[in-house]
């Protein structure tokens, strides 16, 4: 007897599972000893400056029933003006007399003025801007931009911003901004970054979402940052002893699956059943609160691969995958 002959079309696609990011440990540690808890069993303090991450946090809290203040990995790391320029101290500063220069609310960044003193600026605002050249040249730019976007054009197109070593450097620069261009200031490399990730994440500003009051320095002391179970932060002093979340080693599931017709599927079909088969697979094993199910896009930008296949069987062949739902 010849062997009837099937043409089969085998739907092919993957998805993956990835567990929550964050982890709350109860146990009350200092942040330091927090900080060295989270690099030795996972990654580092929690980093949270997305709604998504305090989303997550809110989530990881309310699954345990926990309200209650926590380390995360925010700090004062920097409390001294820096150039940026090989980050060194400054050995020399001209500041106008009664400007602020020891603020714990923000970010801060400074400027020169055609007077010669330096003065205090929001990073975000946008002046024009000097370069340094090496060898005590500078170059003037009139374009106005914020301070980190004027640092990235320094040293893509020079060395960084203005590095100020002395008084000979300082006329230079005012020479400049008088007589040359006839422009009232500009920004140096001169910033204060007072709030620091511990896993040397970018402060993204606006993203940071301090609680109200916050960051108060109540104690005069308070270098740490924690967070509420409603993913707002305050600072605290280091020493007190909180629970604390950890950053986790992300881990993915990929589950690869087949579905075999003699014919073309409704492709959101599939989807809709193989995600139900899929929950009740995955709601047999242990799942981290915050884990997500998601779909992998193939290299053609399409979730599902169809493959045809001639069969001479009297029978459906085995699906050779680990999940195969007809």
């Amino acid at each position: 007897m010849i062997p009837k002959t099937f043409n089969l079309l085998f739907l092919l696609g993957l998805f993956s599972k990835t567990s929550c990011y964050f982890i709350l440990i109860q146990e009350p540690k200092t942040w330091t000893e927090a900080q060295s808890y989270c690099k030795q069993y996972h990654v580092d303090l929690a980093t949270i400056q997305s709604d998504e991450d305090r989303y997550k946090i809110q989530e990881i809290a309310a699954a345990v029933n926990f309200q209650n203040r926590t380390w995360m990995g925010l700090y004062d790391g920097v409390f001294a003006w820096r150039w940026s320029y090989q980050d060194q101290n400054l050995d020399y500063s001209n500041w106008a007399s009664l400007e602020e220069t020891t603020s714990r609310t923000q970010r801060m960044c400074g400027l020169i003025r055609n007077t010669g003193e330096w003065h205090v600026a929001s990073c975000e605002e946008q002046k024009p801007f000097f370069c340094y050249q090496g060898q005590n040249k500078f170059n003037f730019n009139s374009n106005s931009l914020t301070w980190r976007d004027a640092q990235r054009y320094c040293r893509s197109k020079y060395i960084d911003l203005a590095f100020i070593s002395d008084t000979y450097n300082n006329d230079a620069l005012v020479f400049l901004l008088k007589y040359i261009h006839f422009k009232y200031e500009g920004w140096v490399g001169l910033s204060k970054n007072l709030w620091l990730w511990s896993d040397q994440s970018k402060v993204t500003g606006p993203s940071v979402k301090w609680a109200d009051g916050q960051p108060d320095n109540a104690s005069g002391n308070e270098k740490c940052g924690f967070v509420h179970e409603t993913g707002l932060i305050g600072d605290d002093d280091c020493s007190h002893t909180l629970p604390f979340f950890c950053t986790k080693r992300a881990k993915r599931q990929i589950v690869r699956f087949s579905v075999t017709s003699a014919g073309f599927l409704n492709e959101s079909a599939v989807m809709e059943a193989v995600e139900k088969k899929v929950s009740q697979i995955l709601s047999d094993q242990p799942m981290d609160t915050g884990s997500s199910v998601t779909w992998r896009v193939q290299p053609d930008g399409q979730i599902f691969q169809w493959q045809e296949k001639h069969i001479k069987h009297y029978g459906i062949p085995c699906c050779p995958f680990k999940h195969c739902y007809v």
